[in-house]
């Protein structure tokens, strides 16, 4: 993960799917359409500036030929505050008089970067290679914001790259492969888990940080929203009357629309709302139709990858125990028909109920079920009622076990 994409995440805000494939946090679809937050922002006071000199200095190895550049993350774009040809020694320096204090890249190009945060007076060192300066960049004096800057996407982008990895395996796996897919969906889950526990405790250890901002898009309003909640608070108040506050007060807010929609969280032991639409063939189905039976109500589309890579285990988990009265009822987010059909005769859902409205992210089964990314999963017992929510992968599988032997 280079930081060309961070601050490309950081102007905008992800509608509906919240944790990103730019995150790592799930093994969800990033395939949602992005709306600028900044569009209706006003302008608002630069934080206080000092009048003492600040020094931005270090050395590069490698290729030197171009002009290194310091870039402030302003509102809606990256600000260059100066250029500076590197030494032949491979040595650079800005000085800088008056500086706001705020996040600034270090760049060769836009996608050669590393980000700092940047207070006026203090001096920052670093050595990087030029070949890639968000790898191989260190810190020989720096704030400590730009300190913890690093430390989190070195973790970020090591599991970012390992669940990357893992899906690439996935996509080159055979339908019957069963027993090498379940592994490598067992895997993505402990990297999941594994970023879950880092970034919470992370938040936690260092909720007064202005580089809290980050991790907005890395949570999912739909099971983190305390973690949102704790760095809105923050942020008002390390970051008070800045572009960063206006951009993340938005983000939470959006992030936590799809909640708000849903009259009521599910909860297991609920009755499932009831829903009614057409299949391929145009005939209304209804999710209540099936009741009497242990039915996995999966929210997928023919566009999403993590969906589709999840597919071969469901079609798996329905052959082992439809015999024992289990049943799944997908319902696509789809917009184009002959895509979603495509999709059901590729991925070989052999089961006969699928449902779309063919309206997206705006489709109405939202507000019901007030989901914000795909693949999103409700089991629903016999009566009708909840059993649990977004179990997928061996999570799932060890449900259905105990439920149905």
């Amino acid at each position: 993960m280079k930081y060309w994409l961070i601050f490309s995440l950081f102007f905008l805000v992800l509608s509906c799917n919240n944790t990103t494939d730019s995150s790592v946090a799930d093994v969800q679809a990033d395939t949602t359409k992005e709306a600028p937050l900044t569009d209706n922002i006003e302008e608002v006071a630069s934080p206080e500036t000092k009048g003492t000199e600040t020094i931005v200095k270090g050395e590069i190895s490698g290729n030197r030929d171009q002009p290194i550049e310091i870039n402030y993350l302003a509102k809606a774009s990256m600000e260059n505050k100066g250029r500076v040809s590197i030494d032949s020694d491979g040595t650079f320096q800005f000085k800088i008089n008056p500086l706001t204090a705020g996040f600034y890249s270090i760049a060769l190009d836009p996608k050669n970067s590393f980000l700092l945060y940047i207070e006026p007076g203090t001096i920052t060192e670093i050595k990087a290679d030029a070949s890639s300066l968000f790898d191989t960049y260190s810190l020989l004096q720096a704030t400590p914001d730009s300190k913890l800057l690093k430390n989190y996407f070195s973790v970020y982008s090591k599991l970012a790259n390992d669940m990357n990895a893992v899906n690439t395996e996935l996509k080159t796996l055979g339908f019957s492969a069963d027993k090498e897919r379940s592994q490598l969906i067992k895997k993505s889950e402990e990297i999941k888990s594994t970023f879950n526990e880092f970034k919470h405790a992370f938040i936690n250890e260092n909720i007064t940080s202005p580089m809290m901002i980050f991790l907005v898009d890395h949570l999912d309003g739909n099971t983190e929203m305390e973690y949102l909640e704790k760095i809105g608070v923050s942020v008002a108040k390390t970051l008070p009357n800045t572009h960063y506050n206006e951009i993340v007060q938005s983000a939470i807010k959006q992030k936590a629309q799809p909640l708000a929609a849903a009259p009521t969280q599910l909860k297991p032991g609920q009755l499932a709302p009831d829903i009614a639409f057409p299949n391929p063939k145009g005939e209304i189905i209804k999710l209540s139709d099936l009741k009497g039976k242990t039915v996995l109500l999966d929210f997928w589309a023919s566009w999403c990858r993590p969906c589709r890579a999840e597919n071969p285990n469901v079609v798996k988990l329905y052959n082992e125990y439809k015999e024992k009265g289990f049943e799944i009822f997908s319902f696509s987010l789809d917009k184009d028909a002959a895509r979603w059909t495509a999709a059901i005769q590729q991925d070989g859902l052999i089961w006969p109920y699928h449902a779309s409205d063919l309206k997206g992210w705006n489709t109405a089964t939202i507000p019901l079920f007030g989901f914000n990314s795909i693949p999103f999963t409700v089991l629903i017992d016999k009566d009708g009622k909840i059993i649990e929510t977004n179990l997928r992968g061996p999570a799932l599988e060890n449900k259905l076990k105990t439920i149905l032997g």
